[in-house]
């Protein structure tokens, strides 16, 4: 399985006109380092600032931004809609190829941006949520603050579109989601791209799975794309690919790749959380993810044992009794290891995975 599915790049073309074009296939997050990001090609706005002025360097005066986007962090996707609003390109244009939803709809509202979507994309728009904790007081002021960018995003599409603000809110509420054609319909796009013989896909397995964390419905017209389409040659009779097969097809990939969460979910300890939320991201297969723990438990066994024989050097000393149980220290962690391995062969043995 590929393992960067969304990026953020930039590239300038120095051609008459001075465009530059600028790729949002990703996640929009909070600026962090790249060794806490799930994806590193998960972006900020800070990233995407320098981005913008790289291309700015270039002498680029046009810019065209091509969105594939679950969205994000509202604030981010606002603060990378301002940076380009003022960045003073003289023309800008969007395309959306694949899925522009939640946050990623905000960079997609830019004023005076001609807006493309490609034939067979997506366009989704809801109320801002969030996790929260707190006692009341916090509770109402976090209410409060979802309220307000609530009002912030209405005031984006209706904009855009010249829709009345209770029509953008009932569409918001309902979290809806727009045909390629209906967007253009209702103002969101300006026009709708036809796409060639190959259909557009509109997600990967990786991006589906983002999806339906995100969002509470998922269309069932998405279609799911693993690796880049590819022509096949035409056939007939008994070896014709139909579309229920590829519908089979897709499922079973779906399906396997929850069950790779579901193994390594089932296989994680405690304090091995950290290991196990990378082995998702990185496409780890279960059984690759248990060698992993095991590893782990003994390289952190051995250096529990070395912390210990430093702290009890000035003991050597001393005459003591031996063990009760007769063992080692080193030996006894080699004997949790060894309960691990025998968990992991019963789990497998259950869930039917040969994991050794």
């Amino acid at each position: 399985m590929p393992r960067d599915m969304f990026r953020l790049a930039y590239q300038t073309k120095m051609e008459a006109d001075d465009s530059a074009e600028l790729t949002l296939y990703g996640e929009i997050i909070q600026d962090m380092p790249d060794y806490w990001k799930w994806s590193k090609e998960d972006k900020s706005s800070v990233d995407f600032s320098k981005a913008i002025k790289k291309i700015k360097e270039s002498g680029a005066k046009n810019l065209k931004i091509r969105i594939n986007s679950p969205g994000g962090v509202c604030t981010e996707a606002v603060a990378m809609r301002s940076i380009i609003v003022n960045a003073g390109f003289d023309n800008i244009n969007i395309l959306i190829e694949g899925l522009c939803a939640s946050a990623a709809t905000d960079i997609a509202t830019i004023p005076g941006a001609h807006v493309q979507i490609a034939e067979g994309s997506e366009y989704m728009i809801h109320n801002p949520w969030c996790l929260a904790m707190g006692n009341a007081n916090d509770l109402e002021h976090t209410v409060e603050h979802l309220r307000n960018i609530e009002e912030m995003s209405r005031g984006f599409y209706a904009k855009r579109t010249g829709q009345s603000d209770e029509q953008i809110k009932e569409w918001m509420d309902a979290e809806t989601w727009f045909t390629a054609q209906q967007a253009v319909e209702y103002g969101f796009a300006d026009e709708v791209l036809e796409a060639p013989a190959k259909a557009v896909a509109c997600a990967s397995v990786r991006e589906y799975e983002v999806m339906m964390d995100l969002y509470r419905t998922i269309p069932d017209a998405v279609v799911i794309e693993d690796e880049p389409t590819k022509e096949v040659p035409e056939m007939e009779g008994e070896n014709k690919i139909t579309p229920e097969m590829m519908e089979q097809i897709r499922q079973e990939a779906i399906e396997a790749e929850r069950k790779r969460v579901e193994d390594i979910d089932a296989l994680t300890m405690p304090g091995y959380e950290d290991m196990a939320a990378q082995a998702k991201a990185d496409g780890t297969s279960a059984i690759d993810f248990q060698k992993q723990i095991v590893a782990a438990m003994k390289k952190k066994g051995d250096q529990f044992l070395k912390e210990r024989a430093k702290e009890t050097e000035p003991a050597k000393e001393v005459a003591g009794a031996a063990p009760q149980s007769g063992k080692t220290e080193a030996e006894e962690i080699e004997e949790v290891a060894k309960s691990v391995a025998e968990y992991a062969k019963a789990y497998s043995a259950t869930s039917g995975n040969s994991m050794f």
